[in-house]
């Protein structure tokens, strides 16, 4: 049977499945020293960069002309930040092959690349000199040293899914050359979140949770120190203990079995990731789904795929797109 495609929502499951599996250990990780020497323009001020990273450290000689994007927050923040992109991995869930919040859209003709599975050869035969893979599927970052003999690479900074959406902005921002410009767009976000909640500040204190159905099971992005724990935090709004305190396994996700369905009832709002009709009618037919006050009240939200990529791993580069999606929903709870 063909795999189903998995974009950044669905990677969580694809995570818990692959038990870790899905980079290289540290045993094995590298410096980007190995990439061939580039032949590039003279080294503009500021460089050789050194960036330090979750698989180790990378060495940018020059400023980087021709960069590619493998990640969906990378093909984000690389065009918040202007940066000659000549490769980006196709959003396989969207019509234009875009990710959500990118801005401007790249055309369809730099959409050359599979975001999950990589083609080394592909990437190669664009003949970058960085490679950006901040948040992009397990499977690229297996391949990280194989990369690497191509061009300078940047890959998570801590774990995968979990960063910091301002440490990437800001190590990518380093990367590129562009350290203020990417300082710019972080302190841009935080304004704009601390406006949102200066605009609703009923929000305070008000319960979320965020988790998606998948092959039957039921997942909760519960890592209190995760990027979507982050975003709701800026906005004053938190898990509840009970969701929190769930076991938090691979990509920040703690499963919650069908008995402890109740559990969605000590949030304010939902927003739950059911992406089939099939998948939707199955969860909405469990019992104890359909007698839940959140969704008598109306305040579960199905999201898309698209919707659930931003809530797994928001930035910079698309905090407005991510508020102006989640209004109607949080001004529902905030009246």
């Amino acid at each position: 049977m063909t795999p189903r495609p998995l974009i950044p929502a669905l990677a969580l499951a694809l995570a818990l499945a692959l038990a870790g599996c899905g980079a290289p250990s540290s045993g094995t990780a590298s410096s980007a020293g190995s990439a061939p020497a580039a032949s590039g323009p003279p080294s503009a001020e500021g460089f050789p960069v050194t960036v330090t990273h979750g698989l180790g450290t990378t060495t940018i000689p020059h400023k980087p002309r021709r960069v590619v994007a493998l990640g969906f927050a990378d093909a984000q923040i690389a065009a918040a930040l202007d940066a000659p992109v000549v490769g980006v991995a196709r959003n396989p869930s969207a019509k234009d092959g875009n990710w959500p919040g990118v801005t401007p859209p790249y055309p369809a003709a730099l959409q050359s690349l599979d975001s999950l599975t990589p083609n080394l050869e592909r990437v190669a035969a664009l003949k970058p000199d960085l490679i950006l893979m901040t948040t992009a599927q397990p499977a690229f970052g297996s391949a990280y040293a194989r990369l690497s003999t191509i061009a300078p690479v940047i890959p998570y900074k801590n774990e995968l899914l979990q960063d910091s959406g301002d440490d990437l902005t800001l190590m990518i921002g380093q990367a590129l050359g562009e350290s203020a410009k990417a300082t710019e767009l972080v302190a841009r976000s935080r304004e704009r979140l601390a406006a949102f909640a200066a605009e609703h500040p009923t929000l305070k204190g008000k319960k979320y949770v965020f988790g998606q159905q998948y092959s039957g099971n039921i997942y909760i992005v519960a890592a209190p120190d995760g990027p979507s724990a982050a975003f709701f935090s800026a906005l004053g709004m938190k898990q509840p203990d009970e969701l929190a305190a769930l076991p938090v396994q691979q990509g920040g996700a703690g499963q919650l079995s069908e008995e402890r369905l109740d559990l969605l009832d000590t949030a304010d709002v939902g927003f739950f990731g059911v992406y089939t009709d099939k998948e939707r009618a199955e969860f909405e037919g469990r019992p104890l789904a359909s007698s839940l006050d959140l969704v008598k009240k109306g305040n579960l939200h199905y999201v898309t795929l698209d919707d659930a990529s931003l809530l797994l791993g928001p930035n910079p580069a698309v905090t407005e797109t991510l508020l102006e999606r989640l209004r109607p929903a949080l001004e529902k709870i905030a009246r």
